[in-house]
């Protein structure tokens, strides 16, 4: 059961911020079954010894029946948080969507039948977008009702009475940063030229399918569709780059904390980078690393190199070092049907080392 719950502050019309919205969207979910212990046998295991359940359904078509009661609560909150304000440029009348909050989420649950521990860790996530959708920043937390004794043992005993509503057993951070060739320069407004080209299409495309009486849902396909990519693959030509290159840059960065029973851990703390290069229209390179900071060293790494040969596809993959340094060589036809014919060979990485 859940539903939808709209908040919005208007500002006055001389300011920047022309109003800001919340969404709420709350929900709770009940769940029931009942056990079935009567179609369950014991046995004793003549390996250690110990007591085995056993029914006669287990391996059936349907599955073995549930063994235990269960009964429990799910409840969650999803939050969204956007802006209309208006644009630098003063001949622009129209006012733009910005996000401020992408995600703000909470849930838990709560098992009616359980002896002790009914409520479950509250887990949180929230994630924003910021500079033109560029970097992403995305954080999550578990949060522990219930506290831990002088030997750092959990116990059945809320933690708000020793002073904090919540413990932070776990937390992550993801944040990443993209940007490209197209970024810069005399590319950046190619761009933004292209994006608005891309909108235009998009808008005369459902005005010519409504023009020729066609259906929004395409029940019964779309001709248009089809005539358009006919079209392209006519027009589709590789161009000659002179002086420009096409290429893509990616940073990512991770970071994770454990404190379930107060180790104060940095489990994972590494920045990833990865990339790639176009040097011709048919002939591209490409890497991926990064270094943990905790354990000082270089993770993962691998260097790709690939080859268009129209029909035919060319690719090499190459870990230079590491437990799981290999390489990969492999030629062979694009076409599904022909799939078989194909040359591959590689050295696996060496087992020893693992």
């Amino acid at each position: 059961m859940g539903t939808t719950v709209y908040g919005t502050v208007n500002f006055k019309p001389e300011k920047r911020i022309q109003s800001v919205r919340h969404t709420i969207r709350p929900s709770v979910s009940f769940s029931n079954a009942p056990s079935f212990d009567r179609y369950y046998d014991e046995y004793i295991d003549d390996i250690d010894g110990g007591i085995r359940q056993y029914t006669r359904f287990e391996g059936g078509l349907y599955g073995s029946p549930s063994l235990g009661k269960s009964k429990s609560m799910g409840i969650s909150l999803a939050n969204n948080f956007e802006a209309k304000v208006k644009s630098r440029d003063s001949t622009e009348t129209e006012l733009k969507k910005v996000q401020l909050i992408k995600t703000l989420n909470l849930s838990t649950s709560y098992n009616f039948l359980a002896d002790s521990f009914k409520w479950s860790t509250v887990r949180a996530s929230t994630g924003v977008d910021l500079f033109n959708r560029k970097i992403a920043i995305n954080i999550g937390a578990t949060l522990d009702p219930y506290a831990l004794d002088e030997n750092d043992v959990r116990i059945d005993e809320f933690n708000f009475k020793k002073g904090a509503l919540f413990r932070v057993t776990r937390a992550n951070l993801n944040t990443g940063y993209k940007f490209s060739s197209k970024d810069f320069g005399k590319n950046k407004d190619k761009k933004e030229e292209e994006e608005e080209e891309e909108e235009e299409e998009e808008i005369d495309y459902f005005n010519e399918r409504s023009s020729r009486g066609g259906r929004d849902d395409d029940l019964f396909g779309d001709t248009l569709d089809r005539r358009r990519e006919e079209e392209e693959e006519e027009t589709t030509k590789y161009p000659s780059y002179r002086t420009e290159v096409p290429w893509n840059f990616r940073l990512t960065y991770s970071l994770s904390y454990n404190n379930n029973r107060r180790q104060n851990d940095f489990s994972n703390n590494s920045l990833m980078f990865s990339g790639d290069i176009d040097l011709t229209p048919k002939w591209s390179i490409g890497g991926s690393s990064g270094f943990d900071f905790k354990n000082h060293g270089f993770t993962y790494t691998q260097l790709r190199f690939n080859r268009d040969l129209d029909s035919w596809r060319l690719d090499f993959s190459w870990v230079p070092f590491s437990s799981r340094a290999s390489w990969n060589f492999f030629i062979g036809i694009k076409s599904g049907m022909l799939s078989d014919i194909k040359y591959e060979k590689n050295r696996e990485p060496d087992r020893k080392l693992r």
